[in-house]
């Protein structure tokens, strides 16, 4: 008897196949496509079955990309351009020569999607496969692609569903999604380790998993969004079991679907101790720079006075000895007032506090200005000014300009102690003025560079044990200079010299953050 032909029969939006005997191996390939969501395992049992079914030597299934193009499968089977669109677009089985034999292709097809094309070498048996009736190819192909698309698209939800996972388990907050029952839906690794909960607590209700505090807290987060739409954090203590005490910041915000409907909450709590910590070392650091201030304050006014009876006292001496002595106490009480007026400096530059006074200056007359002042005078050394004649001027609060110069050509007098040439450059770079003071001292050590402007600081070596300082004028130096808008730098060889080079740049008037600082500083 002639093999009964399959049919079609139409339930609701789907087909359902009826084989005929012969076609019963591409049923029991469905099945099997049906039961795995490896799409090179439903390629394999497609391409197998068709082939077993039409006696092909070989067949192949290519995928279409993005792009449209066919992908996958061996080459030597991929038909010409022309076949391939005829076979995506019409969706109907078509037997065409291919290089030296014959190809059936056939369209895998979803009813919006074209999907991909199996191509079956049909070579030596082009004209009985012609004669054949390829309707449950056909059927095959588009199960094939309904279950690829599946097999994907699955895939695909895994895969983003992992990377969100990622995502949370990076963000170093605790996360915990409630639905609109109160049952957890997903936490992440920092909330599993600041509540102590395993990754079992999903599906369990946050009132048996968090920590009472927590509780407490989200519930009333959860009153106070219900009744006024928002709410701020709230801080609680929680204990862990080892007996540390963390302080987190819980807040909470409404979880919505793509319709804007509410679906739930998320949780976010934030380790706040480390934050707690350092507010507590900023309130410190606050208090210690006061305190720096007042006593720097206190000290001053009798120093003052000092030195003044003590030069009165130089003026009415006599003797050779009194007059040492008390030539020792006006030099100390220098000294002193010097160390008091750095302390003040960084005080006011660590409080935001230091005012300054912008006016057209020459670059040239604040270096001349200081030039007869004893801290950049010694017998050891010649001090050279290298200026470029017609040097413009420029927005300078010219007596803390003074100040930066002070301290760098003392500082290469003093770290120079065999003596030589300290060298002070002035010159024009492009849009900067450029300063570079340059000494033949002792030099910096490669380890100690990094931290040369940090406040008390001082190089430890053989070379500099004996050199007075406090460690303060490079962090004034440093500050001067960036309120100017500018920058300060160092190049430094041990055992051949220093280059302090400061930039500065030329502008013709204050920019307003300047003048706002300004008058911040005067309305304290």
């Amino acid at each position: 008897m002639p093999a009964e032909p399959p049919a079609r029969q139409d339930s609701g939006s789907y087909s359902v196949l009826r084989l005929s005997p012969e076609a019963r191996g591409l049923q029991e390939a469905v099945s099997r496509m049906f039961a795995t969501r490896d799409v090179g395992e439903i390629i394999r049992l497609a391409t197998e079955a068709a082939s077993a079914h039409t006696r092909a030597r070989r067949s192949a299934i290519f995928l279409f990309g993005p792009d449209g193009r066919p992908a996958g499968g061996d080459p030597a089977l991929l038909p010409e351009p022309t076949v391939v669109d005829y076979a995506r677009d019409e969706g109907k089985p078509l037997t065409v020569p291919h290089l030296d034999g014959w190809i059936t292709v056939l369209g895998m097809r979803l009813p919006r999607e074209p999907v991909g094309i199996l191509v079956l070498d049909v070579t030596g048996r082009a004209e009985d496969v012609a004669r054949m009736n390829l309707e449950p190819l056909t059927i095959l192909a588009d199960q094939a692609a309904l279950m690829i698309r599946n097999a994907q698209l699955v895939s695909r939800t895994v895969d983003e569903s992992n990377l969100l996972s990622n995502i949370l388990d990076s963000i170093t907050n605790a996360i915990v999604t409630l639905d609109a029952e109160g049952l957890i839906t997903r936490i992440n690794r920092n909330a599993m380790a600041m509540l102590e909960v395993e990754s079992d607590a999903v599906g369990r209700p946050y009132r048996e998993a968090f920590p009472a505090e927590v509780t407490r807290a989200v519930d009333e987060l959860l009153q106070e969004s219900e009744r006024q739409g928002y709410t701020m954090e709230k801080m609680v203590t929680v204990r862990l079991q080892q007996g540390l005490e963390i302080h987190v910041a819980v807040s909470i915000s409404i979880l919505r679907d793509e319709s804007f409907a509410p679906r739930g909450t998320i949780t976010v709590l934030r380790d706040m101790t480390a934050s707690r910590e350092l507010e507590r070392f900023r309130k410190l650091d606050q208090l210690k720079s006061e305190f720096v201030a007042n006593v720097s304050h206190e000290l001053k006014t009798p120093l003052t006075s000092i030195k003044a009876y003590t030069e009165a006292l130089l003026d009415m001496a006599r003797e050779e000895q009194t007059k040492s002595f008390l030539k020792v106490i006006d030099e100390e009480s220098d000294r002193l007032l010097a160390l008091i007026n750095d302390l003040l400096n960084v005080s006011r530059i660590q409080s935001g506090r230091i005012k300054m006074n912008l006016s057209p200056a020459s670059p040239r007359s604040v270096v001349d200005e200081i030039m007869g002042i004893s801290k950049v005078q010694s017998e050891r050394h010649q001090i050279v000014l290298d200026a470029e004649p017609d040097l413009p001027e420029l927005l300078l609060d010219k007596e803390k300009m003074k100040e930066v110069m002070v301290n760098l050509i003392s500082n290469a007098i003093k770290y120079s102690p065999k003596g030589g040439e300290v060298r002070v450059r002035l010159r024009r770079e492009e849009a900067n003025l450029r300063i570079d003071v340059r000494d033949q001292g002792v030099g910096i050590p490669r380890e100690h560079q990094p931290k040369i402007f940090e406040a008390f600081y001082r190089v430890d070596t053989s070379y500099t044990a004996e050199i007075p300082g406090t460690g303060l004028g490079l962090v004034i130096v440093k500050a001067i200079v960036e309120h100017h808008g500018g920058s300060v730098s160092f190049e430094s060889d041990v055992g051949k010299g220093t280059t302090f080079t400061v930039l500065l740049p030329i502008r013709g008037e204050i920019p307003r953050e300047e003048r706002a600082k300004d008058m911040g500083s005067m309305a304290q």
